[in-house]
């Protein structure tokens, strides 16, 4: 069994449903361990895009992770993420696979405010 810290965002108009939507679907194919509520955040960095819906969640999958980083790349393009969208600053969806079995995989990314407050939510709701 593998263990994997996700983190999801976007920040189009569709973002808390899609957000719901795409947490039904990791919860298909794993189990959903710990998760953090739907939170609001600005852009990392200094980008002029609209507010980001987010939620982080620890889950367990016997997928490995070419195969779930394939499923989630897949759902980011499904959900409309394309290079134009990326330069547009409208970002329909973005998964990311922030931790695998214990390994920070996006150290950049744990610098960025949007994730110490999902860390510190995800904590919270973990207890």
């Amino acid at each position: 069994m593998n263990n994997a810290l996700i983190s999801l965002a976007a920040n189009d108009e569709k973002k808390e449903m899609t957000i719901a939507r795409i947490l039904k679907l990791i919860e298909e194919c794993s189990t959903i361990i710990c998760q953090t509520p739907v939170y609001r955040s600005e852009a990392a960095g200094e980008t002029q895009q609209p507010l980001y819906a987010n939620a982080l969640l620890q889950i367990e999958t016997e997928e490995c992770y070419d195969s779930l980083r394939a499923r989630f790349k897949s759902l980011e393009r499904e959900a409309g993420r394309t290079p134009a969208s990326k330069e547009s600053g409208i970002i329909p969806l973005d998964i990311d696979i922030i931790s695998w079995n214990g390994t920070v995989l996006k150290n950049r990314d744990m610098e960025y405010d949007y994730m110490k407050t999902g860390l510190r939510l995800l904590a919270a709701n973990n207890h």
